[in-house]
């Protein structure tokens, strides 16, 4: 198995085993030409079916990401001092609202962003 499948093998698993289906954040909620949408403040924002799920913040934690890229900051780094979880979490709020990570359910969000975080890996972080 390539070291990239390993990583994005290693990526899901770790979300899988950390989501617990309970989310920190109370959406505000109200129903537009009959369909529910959801605002979460700035994680999740502006009125959107999507932000009645989980956010990625509610399966994916710091300590997960400084697992998977405790090497990112390694001087012969191709990214050093660009990538951290917070970064990644303001990035990805932008882009919850569309559908980014909150779609088709928490394991189905924990997949995308378990391929997006494996493909930014393989292309940011030393072998």
């Amino acid at each position: 198995m390539k070291p990239t499948w390993v990583f994005v093998v290693s990526v899901a698993a770790m979300l899988v085993v950390v989501a617990n289906g309970q989310s920190s954040v109370k959406p505000l909620v109200k129903t537009v030409k009959g369909k529910k949408v959801c605002d979460k403040g700035w994680e999740c924002k502006g009125w959107s079916a999507y932000c009645c799920n989980d956010t990625i913040s509610d399966y994916f934690q710091t300590y997960q990401f400084e697992n998977l890229f405790a090497k990112r900051n390694s001087p012969v780094a191709h990214a050093v001092g660009f990538w951290d979880y917070r970064s990644f979490i303001t990035a990805a709020a932008l882009y919850q609202p569309n559908g980014f990570g909150t779609t088709g359910g928490t394991t189905s969000g924990q997949k995308e962003v378990a391929a997006f975080l494996g493909h930014v890996g393989s292309k940011t972080s030393c072998e």
